[in-house]
C-alpha cells in the first residue's frame, strides 16, 4: 500500500436524490405543552421508495433561519430557544427493505422548569441514511474511502397553549443591492410566537393614480427574529412617479405593518 488517501466525510442536507428515494411524512411536528412534566406524541412515517435495503440513524439538532430565510445549524442543545434535550424517539436505527415503512414515534417531555414553558423553543430532527463505499485499490495505490451522509430534517415547533403575544415591526425598505425590480422589506418578530407574514406590494402612480399589486410572498419568522422579504415589482413599469408601499400582514386580529417609498421609474 503506497498512499492513503484521507477519510472523506460527506453531509448534503438537501432532498435531491434522498427525497426521491425516501419518504417522510410529515415534515413538521407541532407541540404544546403549557405544563411542568407534561408530555406529547406523535409519530414520523419513513417509507423506502428504493429498490435496496436502507438504513437509517435519527439524531437531533438546533438551527435558527437567518435573515435571508437559509437554514443554519448547530450541536443540540447549544442555543437557548433548543428543545432538543426535552426530544425522545423509541428507536435510533431503522433499516427498511424496499417498499417498507415504519413509525417513528417522537414524544417531547416538558421540564420541571416552568421558566422554559414560558417560550417558544424548536429542534430539528435529522432523519439519515449512510451510503459507504469501500476503497479501491488500483496499482497499488489505496483511494479513497467516501462514506457519504445524506438527511432529511423534520422542524420541530413547541410553542405553550398560553403564549399569544403576537407583534410584528417594519424596519426598512430598500432596493436590492444585487437584483433590479427588487425591494428588501425587514420586519422583526418581537412576540412570543412564530409569526407568519404575507407581504406584498401596492404601487401607485403619482400622475395617473393607476394601482397595481403584486403577489404575495409568504414567510414565517421566529419569535426575535429578523426576515428580510424580496418583493419584486412589474419590471413593465410605466416611466414616472410612484408611490411604493410595502405590506406585511401576520393575522387578521392584528394591524398591518407598512413603509412608504416615493421612486421613480426612468
Amino acid at each position: 500500500m503506497k498512499n492513503f488517501l484521507p477519510f472523506i466525510f460527506s453531509v448534503l442536507t438537501s432532498f435531491g436524490l434522498f427525497a426521491q428515494q425516501v419518504n417522510i411524512n410529515p415534515s413538521m411536528l407541532h407541540f404544546h405543552l403549557g405544563n411542568t412534566g407534561a408530555n406529547e406524541t406523535k409519530s414520523i412515517i419513513i417509507t423506502n421508495n428504493s429498490q435496496e435495503k436502507q438504513n437509517f440513524e435519527i439524531k437531533f439538532g438546533d438551527w435558527i433561519r437567518t435573515e435571508t430565510g437559509a437554514h443554519q445549524y448547530f450541536e443540540p442543545n447549544t442555543k437557548p430557544f433548543s428543545c432538543a434535550s426535552w426530544l425522545k424517539v423509541n428507536k435510533t436505527f431503522l433499516e427498511l427493505l424496499p417498499g417498507a415503512s415504519e413509525e417513528l414515534i417522537v414524544t417531547l417531555q416538558a421540564p420541571e422548569n416552568e421558566e422554559d414553558l414560558e417560550k417558544m423553543k424548536w429542534a430539528m430532527i435529522f432523519i439519515q441514511g449512510a451510503l459507504i463505499k469501500k476503497p479501491e485499490e488500483n496499482n497499488g495505490t489505496l483511494k479513497a474511502m467516501i462514506n457519504e451522509i445524506v438527511r432529511v430534517g423534520v422542524h420541530v415547533y413547541q410553542t405553550p397553549f398560553n403564549l399569544e403575544h403576537q407583534s410584528l415591526k417594519a424596519l426598512n425598505l430598500n432596493p436590492s443591492k444585487t437584483e433590479g425590480f427588487v425591494y428588501d422589506f425587514l420586519v422583526h418578530n418581537e412576540g412570543n410566537t412564530m409569526l407568519t407574514v404575507k407581504a406584498h406590494v401596492e404601487l401607485t402612480n403619482i400622475t395617473t393614480g393607476e394601482e397595481i399589486v403584486s403577489p404575495k410572498a409568504e414567510i414565517p419568522v421566529f419569535p426575535g427574529g429578523k426576515r428580510n422579504i424580496e418583493l419584486e415589482i412589474p419590471k413593465t413599469l410605466k416611466k414616472g412617479k410612484y408611490s411604493l408601499l410595502a405590506v406585511a400582514d401576520y393575522g387578521e386580529a392584528n394591524p398591518l405593518e407598512a413603509i412608504e417609498k416615493i421612486i421613480e421609474i426612468k
